[in-house]
């Protein structure tokens, strides 16, 4: 039994010695590993992922970190090391990010997979330095507010703007005015935590943090975070209004999604957990009164790395996990597919859950739904023509503001003390058109904010619910109400 026991022991030792064979160079092998995507698609994943550390970023640092990394069979990095260094901060960080990245195509040996040592170039592009100081971010302005030098003799204004390592926002920014010699405060942007405790055993609290304006509106930066101190998103707000651009972030720290600018809309480019792009696709602007263009869908791969649309032509098959609608305790993987041509859903499109919860087909013709029907398990099939609609009061935003004229009251101490502004509260339309979770989410005044209730709560029964591929729905609204003298 003793020898049995000891050759067991012997042919483990010997297969684990067998599985971390000595890795493979470039040459040795019939294809040599490679970012799915190619090289390109890596870089990308990299500059989008890198944060500068505050402390290089400060110091305008750029560079590039040599990495030393094995390739392994199923396409992650093993044995990462920097054969170069910048600066431990950013040595750190590039680990960091390098090693996160799993979407390689594996090099290939006599039609097998096998381990390949690569060497991958990390680079950190240098930027304009600032000053820091005391954990702040000092910037030094002219008689018009705008950006120069802290030695111009020119400045007129300093404004410190307090940030951790990370450089995300932590305390107020303070605007000083020079007087004489001296500084004074002019005003600050006050710096706001807000913690939101979700309800459900799956639903995680989450702490928002960034700037807010006079008239207690987001502005600028503004980032969520999870309770562990992971970041979730990046948003960007001007003048108090949510902007189309930010990112967001998977679990595992890497960017889920990122929105960016154009002229005449937005990029967007999503990832997988491993890295692996996921999905190209463009979103216009909208343009009132004419119908917003449908997205159009440039690029698309599954996540193993096969491009199933190239150019805006391809079959598309998305999954992901979402609550069943027979059981929405429990998850389920929900799977639509169909065909895009020139970067447009055209044809036949189905989507269904696994467990067989829900189902539909829809009809598009150059990315427009044509026509379409979906079941809930159990329930009648509902036939549609277009995919979704809004809710709306009765009688358009026309009658929303003749409603307003006629019922909204200007509570008599507020007019009298000569406060005004702008309350915005949301509300949900439910099914039935019935309103509900009413709440002040920008307050003025205490009798303005009542009076905005009032008048909101006043309109339940005169809205028609949102509809989404045939059927009803709960949709969360927003309506600022204004009180002014003008």
């Amino acid at each position: 039994m003793r020898g049995l026991l000891l050759l067991s022991g012997f042919i483990l030792l010997h297969i684990g010695v067998f599985a971390q064979q000595t890795p493979y160079q470039a040459f040795e092998v019939d294809s040599a590993a490679e970012p799915h995507g190619g090289m390109p698609f890596l870089n990308t994943f990299l500059q989008t992922n890198l944060r500068k550390p505050v402390a290089a970023e400060a110091k305008g640092i750029g560079g590039r970190i040599v990495f030393n990394a094995i390739v392994e069979p199923d396409g992650r990095v093993s044995d990462v090391k920097p054969m170069n260094s910048l600066r431990p901060d950013l040595d750190r960080e590039a680990t960091r990010v390098f090693s996160l990245f799993k979407a390689w195509k594996p090099a290939k040996k006599n039609g097998k997979a096998v381990r390949q040592q690569v060497m991958i170039p990390v680079t950190f592009k240098p930027n304009v330095p600032y000053t820091y100081s005391n954990g702040a971010r000092v910037s030094y302005f002219d008689a018009d507010k705008k950006p120069i030098a802290d030695s111009n003799a020119q400045v007129r204004y300093k404004q410190i703007a307090p940030v951790d390592t990370n450089g995300f926002a932590n305390g107020d920014i303070i605007i000083y005015k020079a007087k004489g010699s001296d500084w004074k405060e002019e005003y600050r942007l006050p710096f706001v935590r807000q913690a939101i405790n979700r309800k459900g055993a799956s639903s995680q609290s989450t702490i928002t943090i960034g700037y807010q304006n006079s008239d207690k509106l987001w502005e600028g930066e503004v980032v969520t975070l999870s309770d562990s101190g992971s970041i979730i998103n990046q948003s960007f707000y001007k003048n108090g209004l949510l902007t189309n651009v930010g990112l967001k972030y998977h679990p595992n720290g890497l960017v889920a999604e990122k929105r960016a600018e154009r002229e005449d809309g937005y990029t967007v480019t999503s990832w997988y957990t491993t890295g692996q792009v996921r999905e190209i696709r463009f979103e216009s602007k909208p343009k009132p009164p004419t119908k917003q263009a449908p997205n159009s869908v440039s690029a698309y791969w599954d996540h193993t790395g096969q491009q199933l649309v190239k150019e805006g032509n391809g079959r598309a098959i998305y999954s992901e996990t979402t609550r069943s609608r027979a059981d929405t305790a429990r998850q389920t993987t929900f799977i639509e597919q169909g065909l895009y041509e020139n970067g447009l859903k055209q044809g036949v499109w189905t989507g269904r859950y696994a467990d067989g919860s829900y189902f539909y087909e829809e009809q598009y013709d150059k990315g427009n739904c044509q026509q379409g029907k979906a079941q809930v398990a159990g329930g009648d099939t509902l036939r549609y023509t277009e995919f979704g609609s809004p809710p709306e009061f009765v009688g358009g935003m026309a009658g929303l503001g003749q409603f307003l004229s006629e019922n909204l009251h200007y509570p008599v101490e507020a007019q009298r003390a000569g406060r005004q502004g702008r309350v915005l509260l949301s509300f949900v339309v439910c099914e039935d058109g019935a309103l509900c979770d009413y709440e002040v989410i920008k307050s003025v005044d205490p009798e303005l904010d009542k009076e905005a209730l009032r008048i909101v709560q006043k309109m339940n029964g005169r809205w028609k619910p949102g509809v989404q591929r045939g059927q009803k729905v709960r949709v969360k609204y927003s309506l600022p109400i204004n009180f002014s003298f003008r």
